[in-house]
């Protein structure tokens, strides 16, 4: 009997855990961070969060989404910022830490022509940082993909 869980078979577990924090931040109006922002310091689960980070993500495959998303983790990995057009953008607030996931909350920025309140739970996977994102319409809105450490000079 093999007692090892594959991070494939948490996949569904950590799907529910952002669904559920996506829930709670969406019916609060506004969110009280959870967690400690000394918490967030140190990522134990490998390379450090900190960081800019793009890549595709994308919803069901009957869905047809594709989204291009530039993520940018503060030091401190309390907060960021995230990109997916010039019209739509605007900051990241971490809510809590969960089963190796950082769950933020995207608000829109000034000028946006999108609506925020989804939350990107996001982990490390290896060199790569793995996005699930809770959508507030809904999880037929869900969307998720891997994205690549942005090397800047």
């Amino acid at each position: 009997m093999n007692l090892v869980r594959t991070k494939a078979s948490r996949r569904p577990a950590v799907v529910l855990a952002c669904v559920l924090v996506g829930a709670v931040v969406a019916t609060a109006g506004h969110a009280t961070p959870s967690v400690v922002a000394a918490t967030a310091v140190a990522n134990i689960h490998g390379e450090p969060l900190a960081g800019t980070w793009a890549g595709e993500i994308t919803g069901q495959p009957s869905s047809g989404v594709r989204d291009h998303i530039v993520i940018v983790v503060n030091a401190s990995e309390t907060g960021g910022t995230w990109k997916l057009s010039g019209t739509c953008q605007g900051a990241l607030t971490l809510q809590s830490i969960s089963g190796g996931y950082h769950h933020y909350l995207r608000k829109v920025g000034p000028g946006a022509t999108c609506a925020g309140g989804d939350v990107d739970c996001l982990e490390q996977a290896g060199a790569n940082l793995y996005d699930a994102v809770t959508s507030h319409l809904g999880s037929p809105d869900d969307l998720s993909g891997t994205l690549r450490r942005v090397l800047t000079r």
